[in-house]
Parts: C-alpha cells; structure tokens; sequence
C-alpha cells in the first residue's frame, strides 16, 4: 500500500530558472550569438512558422479545418472567403541538419579506450580550438543543458591514397612521393655510380680506393617528421556542432537545488588555457561595449516575437548574460582555463539608468547626508543593499579587476572619453550558491 501512495504521487522535476515556453526563441538566439562572435558552431537556426498534421492539435481546430475543406470543396464561392484553410501554423525554431556527426560521447570515449585510435596532433589542435568556441558560446548563453550527449562531433579518419589518387595528386604536387620509394631510388642511383667508378684490384698497379658515401648514406635512417609521415594517407579532419541551445539565457544563476554544470567542465581539454586564437577572436569584441549593448538589442529584438514577452524578465537575462561576459573577459587576459572559468563566481551587470537633472535645484536648507567610512572601503570594495534587478543572494560590488584603460580615462587630454563596463554597468555577486554544486 506505502508502495502504490509513493508511485501515484512521484516527486515533480526540478524547474530550471528559465523563461517557460521559450525554447524555440533560445535555439534561434543561440545561433545568432554564435554569428556574432564569429564562432560558427551552431548550425544555422531561425524562427518560422509551419503546419503539418502530425503536429499537436486540439479537436476544436482539426474540426475548424475539416469543416473549411468540406465547404471549399463543396461550395467554393463560400470557400473564397475564408482567411484560411487547413490547420493553423505554430511558430517554432528551424535547425539546419547536419549529416555525419555522432554524439561527443561516443567519439570520446573511443579515444579514451583505444589511444591508437586518437586523432594526430594537428587533429587535436583543430578539435582544442572549436571545443574552446563551444566554450565561449555556452558560458556566454549559460546554457543550462549541456553534457556530452548534446553536442556533436564528425570525425572523418584518415584513408590511405589509391594509386589513381596518388598519380593525379604527384602530378599536380599536392602531396609529396612515398619516402620509401625515394630512397630507395636513391640507394640504386648510388650503387650504379659507385659500380661505375670500381677498378680491378687484380690488375697491375695499385687500386684506388672507393669513393666514400654521403653522410646522408652512412647515417642510420632517422624517423621521419609528421608531414612525411602523413604523405601516404589523408589528414583526419574534426569538426564540432553545439546544438540543443533551448535551455539557455536564464533569468537568474542557479541558486536553488542543482547548479546544472557544463558537461564540458570534466574533460581534459577543459584544463587546458584559451588559445592565442580564441583570445584573439574574442576579447577585441567583449571589450567594446558598443558590441555587447548591440548583442543584447538584438536579442531583445528576437525575444519580442513570443506574444508573452516580459520587458523585466528580458532584463534579468540580460544582467546575468553580462555577468557571463565579464568573466569571461577576465579569464581571457589573465589567461585562465575553462574548468577555472566556470569556478570564478557568478555576477549580474546591470545597465546603470543616468538620472534627468531636475531644473529646480535642492534648497540649501537640507542638510548633506552624512557618509559611513569602514573597513570595505579601504580594500577598494563597498557592498551595498541590492536595488532593483536580482537581489535575492547578491550584492553590489564596486569592482577592483576592471580598470578603466587610458581611453576611459577622464582628463583634459581626454575630454572625448569613452564609457567603459565600470561607467555602464553595475555588477552584482551571486553569494547564494545551489545545494548540489555538481548536479
């Protein structure tokens, strides 16, 4: 009986601190980030609108649309003049498919089982950069779904050249001629040159002594370098593709039960710096806040087209978006992993909202507050009662790390400055932290 109780009444899920219904909206903005940072990971994705039987619908509707199909069919003056005919279109997210790609966790643990079977270096370097792009991607979105079972990798091995293949490719001199059979041409050409020159040691005279072999000859053969040793066979080729993107840009940080870590957080190639590259790519655009304030615009614009659409709840995911991005600008110059990324604390940025003077000014008669001066202020770092925006388990921080550069500088030399994150943004800590930190 105590059996039957608990499975009529099972334990609900755990909600994520996501916007409700809109998946299709994170799928599209998901890609878009992905434009804009130049990262070209997500498959294009967009938002449409589309109407097929097998979708869900409601009786009232497939009755609505057998009965318009009946009248047209019957009556088609009568016909005409419906709005429409057929089932309604539903608005959703539209995905390029990509053919050829498996499951990251399938490829992965094929390499961690069968070493020989990993990819060569070259390989692995191209697979390190566009694993530290799906970095980028997720953390900036903070995607709330992402393990290894829902990001795809397309491995294609190497394939040893046909005779066919390789008779073309020397003609045209892409790939270069089997060493072996090189140096065994080589070693013949030096046995003739050397019988040429031989003198009958039987005959009168002394004889003179043979000529001597190129070091290259006498020198054991050395192991050839990666490029000789991929002349025979096809380069693999790696190539990754970040999907199921619907449960990102949340409103807040988790704070709850789970903290629903990235999947990528426990691979190896999460230990590993950013790259030269990524920096590069990455930390010019982060740093303008024009790019940052026209990503979020263009965001805004996206979100808008949900009927539902919440002006302070797209405010909150912005805040916590901007808080993904200045981390992440600060792993990026002091040169941090991605398993230290994700350790750094969770922020909030909120857009700091200039005030209209007022035209009549305070009567001197109001006495100037008085100011508190304690320990904080000495170390440079004030904490506040929270305003508006998310307060739960936050607090203001004046931060220390980002100081302004010589262009945001203030100064008669400067009078033209420009605003940098310290001037636009307020930042926020996340103090409270998810009971289950890895679930």
């Amino acid at each position: 009986m105590r059996d039957a109780t608990l499975a009529s009444y099972p334990i609900p899920p755990i909600p994520r601190p996501l916007p409700r219904l809109l998946g299709y909206l994170s799928e599209a903005c998901a890609s878009l980030v992905d434009r804009r940072l130049g990262l070209n990971i997500v498959p294009p994705t967009g938002i449409v609108e589309l109407a097929a039987p097998t979708f869900y619908y409601g009786k009232l509707d497939r009755a609505k649309a057998r009965t318009k199909e009946r009248i047209r069919s019957r009556y088609p003056d009568i016909g005409r003049r419906f709005h429409r005919i057929g089932l309604p279109p539903k608005v959703g997210s539209f995905q390029l498919f990509v053919p050829g790609y498996q499951d990251a966790c399938h490829w992965l643990k094929i390499w961690e089982q069968f070493p020989e079977q990993a990819p060569p270096p070259v390989t692995q370097r191209e697979f390190q950069l566009q694993f530290e792009k799906m970095v980028v991607l997720d953390y900036i979105i903070r995607n709330t779904d992402r393990g290894n079972d829902n990001w795809l990798i397309k491995y294609e091995q190497a394939e040893a050249f046909t005779p066919d293949m390789r008779s073309l490719l020397n003609e045209d001199g892409v790939v270069p001629m089997d060493p072996e059979t090189n140096g065994a041409q080589q070693d013949r050409d030096m046995t003739l040159q050397i019988e040429g020159n031989l003198i009958d040691i039987g005959g009168e005279g002394a004889s003179q002594p043979a000529p001597e072999l190129p070091a290259e000859a006498q020198t054991p053969s050395q192991p050839q370098p990666a490029e000789v040793e991929w002349a025979d066979v096809t380069v693999p080729k790696v190539k990754l593709a970040a999907i199921d993107n619907g449960l990102a840009f949340p409103f807040k940080h988790p704070d709850e039960w789970r903290a629903y870590p990235f999947g990528w957080a426990f691979l190896p190639q999460a230990r590993l710096p950013f790259s030269d590259e990524i920096i590069d790519l990455i930390l010019p655009k982060l740093d303008e806040i024009d790019f940052v304030r026209a990503l979020g615009e263009e965001l805004r614009q996206q979100f808008k087209k949900d009927k539902g659409f919440d002006k302070k709840m797209f405010e909150r995911q912005l805040s916590v978006m901007r808080g993904q991005i200045f981390n992440l600008r600060e792993a990026l110059r002091t040169g941090k992993t991605p398993y230290q990324l994700v350790m750094m604390t969770a922020q909030y940025m909120v857009e700091v909202k200039q005030k209209k003077k007022k035209q009549k000014k305070r009567k001197d008669s109001r006495m100037p507050r008085p100011t508190v001066h304690s320990d904080a202020d000495e170390a440079d770092t004030a904490i506040f009662p929270s305003g508006p925006g998310p307060s739960r388990g936050t607090s203001v921080v004046t931060s220390v790390l980002d100081a302004p550069t010589a262009s945001e500088v203030e100064s008669p030399e400067n009078p033209n400055r420009v605003k940098g994150w310290h001037d636009t943004y307020k930042q926020k800590v996340q103090t409270r932290n998810p009971f289950f930190r890895w679930w």
